[in-house]
């Protein structure tokens, strides 16, 4: 269950959907609920704009007014506790310091469209904010006034797959969950390269497939995941197209995923998969940050 939710919101739609997500989580579980908009340093923004005089005293109480608008959307929603902020500064740094300063058990943030200068621009904000991160955090891609329905938690059983599995069941209480691991054999892609049939190949996966339904048993076999119910896939392929194949085929609403850098070479040429599930899932991302606490 939740008890306190930090939400940043940049007053775009999907900011706003990003409040509204986490007002309907903190209604369900009765949680305080912390709202925040990060301005730029406004004591530079007049001499910035030159001509337009007052730029920074105007956006200020513009901010102030729509965040009194967010609050106040909150309450509609049933919040009990609710309260909103308008701070200074980068946007990642803020928002970090809050977390670090707050310990909130949900972090939620709206993601910024799917163009490339939006990319940018979340994988950078985003990947600042995992870095520092305590809890996991909801990045919001669809507007929606329900709870989540159809739940598809991507694992590969490092030190982080049980920990993304039960909070997303923690915030996903309701849904349907789907538990999902993508596997290849090692230099499997040398194989196919040079030739080797769809048969060939997929023999010599299978010792892999073996293992990878030994470890997903052993990880639903967790003394608190007993009774619930919750189903596997095994897919055969790179998470890079498979996680997304089956998110479109369950109609998933939510993915949960777990954090993991890659080599910074990897980073700047490919970027990790959590990265890519961020830029281009077709539904809200569930995030488990390194050092993550998870909803008590």
């Amino acid at each position: 269950m939740l008890k306190k939710i930090l939400v940043a919101t940049d007053y775009s739609p999907l900011g706003n959907a990003a409040v509204k997500r986490a007002a309907l989580l903190a209604t369900r579980d009765q949680a305080e609920l912390q709202i925040v908009h990060v301005l730029p340093q406004l004591s530079r923004m007049d001499d910035f704009f030159g001509m337009l005089k007052g730029v920074s005293e105007r956006m200020r109480l513009g901010s102030e007014s729509i965040m009194n608008e967010q609050v106040a959307l909150a309450k509609r929603l049933l919040v009990s506790r609710c309260c909103g902020q308008v701070i200074e500064g980068a946007a990642s740094v803020a928002i970090s310091s809050l977390v670090e300063k707050h310990r909130p058990d949900l972090l939620v943030i709206g993601a910024h469209g799917c163009g490339r200068l939006e990319q940018i621009f979340l994988g950078g904000t985003v990947s600042r904010i995992l870095a520092h991160a305590t809890c996991p955090l909801l990045v919001i891609r669809r507007d929606s006034d329900c709870d989540y329905q159809q739940l598809l938690v991507a694992v590969d059983f490092s030190a982080c797959s049980e920990r993304i599995l039960k909070n997303s069941l923690a915030l996903a209480s309701s849904a349907s969950a789907t538990v999902v691991h993508a596997y290849e054999a090692p230099f499997e892609g040398k194989l196919r390269y040079n030739g080797f049939g769809k048969a060939d190949i997929e023999a010599y996966a299978e010792p892999t497939r073996h293992s990878a339904q030994r470890n997903i048993d052993a990880l639903l076999a967790d003394v608190e995941l007993v009774g619930l119910e919750l189903k596997s896939r095994l897919v055969h392929g790179h998470p890079n197209s498979v996680l997304f194949e089956v998110a479109e085929e369950l109609g998933a609403d939510l993915m949960a995923i777990g954090h993991h850098a890659g080599t910074a070479l990897e980073e700047k040429v490919m970027g990790s998969i959590t990265k890519l599930v961020l830029y281009y899932a077709p539904c809200d991302v569930l995030v488990a940050a390194p050092k993550s606490r998870g909803p008590s």
